[in-house]
Formats: C-alpha cells, structure tokens, sequence
C-alpha cells in the first residue's frame, strides 16, 4: 500500500500540542502505512517561555521515542520582535504568518525521495486554528487541508459564527444590551465571551474574525469533543447553522476525547503527593489547579484558603500567585492556616501530575480554570468540576458546563473586578460540589454518567472511534 503522510502544525503551548499529537497517534493505529510529521514553532514569548518548556518538552522526548513513525521538526527560530505587539495571541497570528515559507519547505522536505526510497505523498496538513493564514500553504502545494480544534465544538460554532456575529452586533459586545444569540449553544451573557473578541478596537479582534471566515476554506474541521457532549453545537456546525453565507456546508468530525493518560511524572514530589492521596478516604478530597498559566494576587488566594478552611473539606491545592513563585506559604496564606489545617489538606507549589491526581479514587472534585483538556481529563475520570474560569475561552467553557452539560457547579464571580471571589463563595461552592446540595449531588451523578459516554465514544464501534476511522480512510483516497 502507498505510503501516506500526516503534516501536523499545533500551537507550540501543551493544551494544543499534546492533544494534536495524540490525535496523530489515533490515526496511526487506524492506517500501518500513515508516517506523521509535526512542525514544532517555538515563539519566543516571555509569558509562555516556562509553561512551553515545562509541559510540552518532556512529552516530545517521550513521545518520539516510544513512536518511530512520528518525527518532530523544529521550524527555525524567525526575529520578529514580541514587543511590535500588543498582546501574546496577536503575536502569535503573526508570528505564525511568518513561517510559511519555512512550512512549506519542511513539507516539500517531508515529501521528497531520498535514493533509497520512492516518494511519499502528503495525505493531508492538519493546522492549528491560530494557523488559519496556513491554508494559502495547503493550496499551493495542493493537500488537503483540515483545522484542527482542540476545544470544545461551543467554542468552534462560536468561531464560525464570529464573522455573522460581527455584522449583526455592531457594538462592542460587551456593551450588548441583553443576551447574544449563536446557533447551537443556549443565549450568552455578554460577559461569558472569550476575553480575546471582547475588544473591537484591539487587532487580534479582527484577527480572531478573519480566521472565523478563512476556516471555510478547509476541507474539513476536526474537534476534539465527542458527539454525547456537546450534540447541539455539532449538529449546528454540520447543518451549517454557524456559516449561514456559506455553502455547501463543511464536514466536521469529532474525535475526542484526545487525552495523553499516559503521560506520567516520577518525581519524588509526584509520588508525596500520590501516598498522601492514599491516605484519604474515597471522593473525600476536592482538588484545586488551575493549568500552566493561572495564578492569582494574594488577596484572592487568602480569600480562597478561608474558604477552604471553613468548607470543613479535604483538599490538594496546587497554588500559583501571580507576583512571585518564590513566596513562602506563610507570607501568601493567612496566619495559621498551614498550621489549622494541617489534617485537612495539602497546599503545594509545582506542576501537578493532573492526570494522575484526577484518576485517584479519593479525589471527589476538581475547583478548575475550565481549560478544554482540563475539563475531557475530569470527565473521563467522573469527577465534578467548581468552575473557576480565568482567561480565553475558559468562562464560555464554563458557562456551557454549568447552564447547559450539568458537570459543574458555578461560582459567583465579580467579572468587573478581574473574576474576584470571596471566601464566603469558595466555601459554598466547595459544599455544593462535594454534594451539600441537590445541585450538587446531581453535578456528581451526571459526572459519572458522562465519564462512561466518554470512554464508550473512543472505544471500539464508539462515535468517536467510527468518526477517526472515517478520517483514516478519507485521507487514503
């Protein structure tokens, strides 16, 4: 049989470079003659440096060693300088822009003879949704060309929809008198938007619009969702509900959830943390992380330990504060409280081995940002998520789960003042989730319940396994 090759060209931050690499593990188990090649962009962007490094490195090492038929090139390093921009996403696109030329070679590289062996054609260039510009690529050079979305379909019925909603509110969305309408999700409070469109002034709004209208131009938009999740914002992308301008309609295909389980740290840290879970009863501990980049002021962490503290719950608190790593807990915490709730929890300030923690049989609760691979890592695993959005599209990942999937109780939070929430909020949620409430206890059955869908939809005859056969033989053609 021909042999095959899969470009892929993920964001280099982990919460889009893991899963579209398990995405290419997926379609390697579905075709032996498929080779992959990821194209890894390293931005030099000061706030991303360490999370870039710490999450994504290791896992390109392990993963190129226990898979020979994916190989990994660094794309060279280009001088544009961050500080021409406003803001890292607007960097971003233009930093992706800028590496066309270097795309193209790679792939023109990728799929050119060497002496020993004939050459291999490029079935298909998998691209980031921040390289929409890398379409013109995929033209030139005559491949097929497919988005890859590694949030939710919400999130890319919003995405399609941008350049409608543009037109129809005129104002900043923000100043929107009542709710926003968008196919297949229920109406939006103004506010729930993604932070990155809330500005109409600021470039990356118009940015964020032209890609919207540019992911037409694919062949195809694959979605790492799963179709018992979010069947309405499917259905409402497939019917072209979000491009109603644009015909025929794109084919969408949800295969998720991608999730890297086996993706495991040693360290000695990782196992303190394993033997005190160990230690707790079944669904008693309710775990607080907030992924590579959140992190928060002292007021709010000191609000946040009282809350805790009186919510009479135990817990594992991975602790970030925004103005220093270095700070001891006893300067961040309020007086005593590592002393006073010694029994109760534990607070640490390193990475957290997520998967590991949400996969033990004592952690009954997740407080979360609501970042996309965090919220398919809770569901596989049954455990009910606290809400507690910060940045990007994180407050419409949460609004979605809280008023329309049911897998998370919600916070009230002070959006005018940078999402603030006091203790007396912390400690009711915290309650809530942990099944003081009937909202609560309902969060908790539906997690279950979903966990099971999650893990039937990859399994084999499952609707995300049939959808990545699907793709595997389309790619063949």
């Amino acid at each position: 049989m021909e042999e095959a090759s899969l470009v892929l060209l993920p964001l280099a931050g982990a919460g889009h470079l893991v899963s579209a690499v398990e995405l290419a593990k997926r379609l390697l188990e579905k075709q032996q003659c498929f080779s992959v090649t990821v194209l890894l962009m390293n931005p030099r962007i000061p706030s991303m440096k360490s999370a870039i490094a710490s999450s994504s490195t290791s896992y390109v090492q392990s993963t190129a060693a226990s898979n020979p038929r994916i190989h990994f090139i660094d794309l060279p390093l280009i001088d544009f300088p961050y500080e021409n921009c406003n803001n890292p996403s607007t960097f971003i696109f233009h930093y992706i822009d800028n590496q066309k030329p270097h795309v193209k070679e790679a792939i023109k590289r990728t799929s050119s003879s060497s002496s020993s062996s004939p050459p291999t054609r490029t079935a298909a260039f998998i691209i980031d949704f921040f390289s929409a510009t890398m379409i013109d690529v995929g033209k030139e050079l005559g491949i097929p060309t497919y988005i890859y979305f590694p949030t939710g379909a919400a999130c890319l019925g919003l995405m399609l929809y941008l350049p409608t909603l543009d037109v129809k509110v005129p104002c900043e969305l923000k100043d929107h008198q009542g709710e926003v309408e968008v196919p297949g999700m229920l109406p939006l409070p103004p506010l729930v938007l993604p932070d990155l469109i809330m500005d109409k002034k600021n470039e990356r709004y118009s940015l964020f619009v032209s890609h919207g209208r540019r992911f037409r131009e694919v062949d195809g938009l694959i979605v790492n969702t799963f179709g018992e999740l979010e069947p309405t914002a499917l259905k409402s992308i497939a019917n072209g509900e979000c491009m109603p301008d644009h015909h025929p309609t794109l084919p969408v295909y949800p295969v998720g959830p991608l999730l890297a389980l086996d993706n495991k740290s040693q360290d000695p840290e990782t196992s303190q943390l394993m033997e005190w879970l160990d230690k707790q009863p079944h669904s008693s501990v309710i775990f607080l992380c907030f992924g590579n980049w959140g992190s928060f002021s002292v007021p709010q962490l000191k609000e946040m330990a009282l809350g805790l503290e009186r919510s009479g719950h135990r817990f594992l608190w991975s602790l970030r504060c925004r103005s220093s790593t270095d700070l001891d807990l006893k300067e961040i915490l309020p007086d005593g409280f590592l002393d006073r709730t010694k029994g109760q929890g534990l607070v640490f300030q390193s990475w957290a081995p997520q998967v590991a923690i949400l996969g033990h049989v004592a952690v009954g609760g997740f407080v979360s940002h609501c970042g996309w691979n965090s919220t398919l890592e809770s569901i596989w695993f049954g455990v009910p998520i606290l809400a507690w959005p910060l940045y990007a599209e994180q407050k419409l990942n949460a609004f979605q789960l809280v008023k329309d999937y049911g897998l998370a109780v919600g916070l009230s939070m002070d959006y005018e003042k940078d999402g603030w929430v006091s203790a007396e909020e912390v400690e009711k949620g915290v309650r809530s989730l942990m099944g003081e409430s009937d909202e609560g206890q309902k969060v908790r059955k539906r997690a279950k319940d979903m966990a099971e869908a999650s893990k039937k939809a990859v399994a084999q005859g499952g609707s995300s396994f049939s959808t990545l056969e699907l793709l595997a033989k389309k790619f063949m053609l």
